[in-house]
């Protein structure tokens, strides 16, 4: 920065000559810091806090208040919470460059409500806000602080603009251009793999839920074997006990789809509601009804009651009714 800030006016006009560009807007003013107590110390962005992002800023602000005077500071909650020392009211030894001054934290914001990093990580998000006069106290040197730019253009014109400021950029190493894309791409990354992980595991509990089922139909039919074979002695027909059986079976799987909708409807409305705002900075994500998974759920388990049943009621009829009584004796 003191020998030159790579995003100057030539730079500038250079980007607004592009075809499709229109503006180009200043978004950051910011310096790498290193901040230290007595007992810890950390390093990250410094940003500048002017009219432009006070409003939003102040809307992060999770306690304390707004810098009053020059030597104030905001501090992300992020480092506060590892460093208890590092709270509203301390004073720390800020270096911005080769000058360290003493500063005092007068509020926390919240990192993810003032999320301005770059690139898929945002490892470059300020950790600090500080006002415009002890930038320039600091480095009287500096003419500009500008720290990224954001280049409005043409929407017809997109990828136009992106290759010719990827040439652009190619040209200098000290320059470095981030696009919607890139965190688009890596937002979806992270979605596949976050609700991918949740789709296996509710996989995974449908395959328990078969076995059990399978397991509760054989265990509760074998153990009415005695009952029904002491029906079927006193005149019922082979056909009403299987219609017996299916009957039950179907009403045993009517009360679980029920209960998985009475139940389970509103807890996914909550846990999507609350995943959501986490994931997506506090938007709720509308909540879709999975019918081709609640489909095969229903398919599954209302078939697979009547086939047990058919298969038990036919495995009995194959025993006398002697052998059953004796074998449940």
């Amino acid at each position: 920065m003191a020998a030159g800030n790579p995003l100057d006016e030539n730079l500038r006009q250079e980007i607004l000559s592009v075809d499709g560009v229109t503006d180009v807007l200043v978004t950051r003013w910011s310096l790498h810091g290193k901040f230290r107590t007595s007992e810890s110390a950390e390093a990250g962005m410094c940003d500048m806090l002017t009219d432009a992002n006070r409003m939003d800023v102040e809307a992060a602000l999770i306690s304390g208040a707004m810098p009053a005077d020059t030597h104030s500071v905001l501090l992300s909650t992020g480092y506060q919470k590892h460093h208890a020392d590092m709270d509203v009211g301390a004073t720390i030894e800020l270096t911005l460059g080769q000058e360290t001054v003493k500063v005092t934290i007068s509020g926390l914001f919240d990192a993810s409500k003032a999320a301005n990093g770059h690139g898929a990580l945002a490892m470059d998000s300020a950790a600090l806000f500080a006002p415009e006069e002890l930038f320039r106290e600091i480095h009287p040197e500096i003419e500009r602080f500008d720290y990224s730019w954001s280049i409005v253009s043409d929407p017809k014109k997109t990828e136009s603009v992106e290759s010719s400021l990827q040439e652009l950029v190619s040209g200098r190493s000290n320059l470095g251009m981030d696009t919607i894309a890139t965190h688009i791409e890596y937002e979806k990354m992270q979605s596949s793999i976050i609700f991918g992980s949740f789709q296996d595991l509710s996989w995974l509990i449908f395959l328990f839920g078969v076995v059990n089922l399978i397991n509760t139909t054989l265990s509760n039919q074998i153990s009415r074997k005695r009952e029904n074979s002491i029906l079927r002695s006193v005149g019922l027909t082979g056909k009403q006990l299987c219609r017996m059986s299916v009957t039950e079976g179907m009403c045993h799987a009517l009360f679980a789809a029920l209960t998985v909708l009475l139940l389970g409807l509103p807890l996914s409305m909550a846990v999507c509601g609350s995943v959501s705002k986490k994931s997506f900075v506090g938007a709720v994500v509308p909540y879709q009804f999975p019918f081709l998974q609640m489909g095969l759920f229903l398919l599954v388990l209302f078939g697979m009651e009547v086939v047990l049943s058919v298969w038990m009621v036919r495995r009995q009829k194959k025993q006398s009714l002697v052998e059953q009584m004796r074998a449940q004796g």
